[in-house]
């Protein structure tokens, strides 16, 4: 009986050792990443439309009174899009010159300039991929500005607001047409955008606002002339472009963005600066930056991006 018994034994140890060896070569020659985590992220999917909208192009706000001129690296100005992983928006190639504009007199609004551009939309979609971080897509669409311009008829334009006194109601957008407030004669009507697509752009007061936004004082009061206001560096304004698409309305938001210029002409040259403020004094005004900021507003330093205004009397 025990010679019949150590056979059977043996038999079963081979099995055994076999079966771990089948499994190591599985495991080897299994498909690459098969245990390695998979992360989200937003994939760039196809255009959606294109559409003719009137484009504002470094707007500023100006109260009653208030001067404003803008210096800008030519080209230096883009429109930025991101959803996720997905940015959409490279910064415009910049010349050697350099221009500016100016909008002085009583008129209160928005000065900006205005162009009429083909925007694009994309939608963009979730999609898994091996290994890397998770950045899932924020917004379905991105939209991207064309160039050049279709049309530049609508330069140099000031939007009129409804109180000439603050920015805590203005327009946010424009349709190419000339409000009543504008300052230069120039034709009555611009060409028309696509129906239903605008852009809408926000450089208003805050007054609720809190942490980067909350409004700081400046105080002007028993004083005479005009106080410049100087902001350096890098503008930033947020947008949302709106474009109709299979019979409901999409949107994509973003930033504009513009570079300032030194200029040799400006108080302190070598210093590229943004945008100029003559603010008449007399006056406590409460100011709120317009965008991201990372420092505080100090009313008696160049400030660190574009202000929205209140005056109030001392």
């Amino acid at each position: 009986m025990s010679a019949n018994l150590r056979p059977t034994r043996q038999r079963w140890e081979f099995v055994l050792v076999g079966a771990v060896v089948a499994a190591v070569i599985v495991v080897g020659i299994g498909p690459p990443g098969l245990f390695l985590p998979r992360a989200t992220t937003c994939q760039l999917g196809a255009e959606v439309g294109t559409y003719a909208i009137w484009t504002p192009d470094t707007p500023l706000n100006k109260p009653e009174g208030v001067n404003v001129s803008v210096l800008v690296t030519a080209g230096g100005w883009n429109f930025t899009f991101t959803s996720g992983s997905i940015t959409v928006g490279v910064l415009h190639p910049s010349g050697a010159t350099s221009s500016g504009w100016g909008n002085y007199g009583p008129s209160s609004g928005i000065s900006m300039q205005g162009t009429l551009n083909n925007w694009s939309f994309y939608h963009v979609t979730n999609t898994s991929v091996l290994g890397g971080t998770s950045d899932p897509c924020t917004q379905p669409y991105v939209a991207e500005l064309g160039l050049p311009p279709v049309d530049n008829c609508g330069n140099f334009v000031t939007l009129p607001m409804q109180n000439s006194t603050n920015d805590s109601v203005e327009p946010h957008v424009w349709n190419g047409l000339w409000g009543p407030n504008d300052t230069y004669s120039e034709p009555t009507s611009c060409p028309g955008a696509t129906p239903g697509a605008y852009v809408w752009f926000d450089t208003s007061f805050h007054a609720v606002g809190t942490g980067a936004d909350a409004p700081v004082r400046w105080d002007l009061c028993n004083q005479t002339g005009t106080a410049t206001l100087n902001v350096p560096g890098v503008a930033e304004v947020e947008v949302t472009v709106y474009a109709p698409y299979a019979g409901h309305e999409i949107s994509a938001s973003g930033f504009e963005t513009w570079t300032g210029s030194a200029q040799s002409f400006v108080a302190t040259p070598l210093i590229e600066y943004t945008a100029t403020y003559g603010v008449p004094v007399g006056w406590t005004w409460l100011l709120a930056p317009v965008g991201p900021t990372s420092v505080p507003i100090n009313p008696d330093a160049p400030l660190p991006s574009l202000v929205a205004f209140e005056q109030e009397a001392c």
